[in-house]
């Protein structure tokens, strides 16, 4: 397919709130990876500004908290391979060496990552019970 013909660039609303185009099939893959993970850049600063200001970026962000489920879910998918993780390479670690062995660190590695995937879990669902139940005032 020609590169013409096709759809590359995606309009997108960053943090300052400007509509900005950005090609994903060009970008880093960092930046892919992080708005793939990450739900925080779609959201405005509703502390800073004047009230008409806060106000406005507090309806953006009462808006756009529909967008928190599927991130979410892409979370709960990670801490569950993380979960599986860990309790596969604990079982991999021999029990009757002394020396910390390499899946002794793996499975360390797997319940850490476990713990940050919970920890943004409660993050994003704190944030979209508080924008679903809260108005501005």
């Amino acid at each position: 397919m020609p590169r013409s013909s096709r759809v590359s660039a995606v309009r997108v609303e960053p943090l300052g709130g400007r509509g900005v185009y950005v090609d994903y099939e060009l970008a880093p893959f960092w930046l892919v990876m992080a708005r793939y993970l990450s739900p925080f850049w779609l959201f405005r600063d509703a502390s800073r500004g004047d009230w008409l200001t806060r106000a406005a970026a507090y309806r953006h962000n009462r808006s756009m908290r529909t967008y928190l489920p599927s991130y979410m879910g892409k979370w709960a998918f990670q801490a569950a391979l993380a979960l599986c993780l860990t309790f596969v390479f604990d079982s991999l670690a021999m029990p009757e060496r002394p020396r910390f062995g390499v899946y002794v660190l793996f499975a360390a590695g797997s319940g850490i990552a476990f713990a940050c995937c919970l920890c943004m879990l409660f993050i994003m669902a704190y944030a979209y019970l508080y924008l679903a139940r809260h108005d501005y005032r």
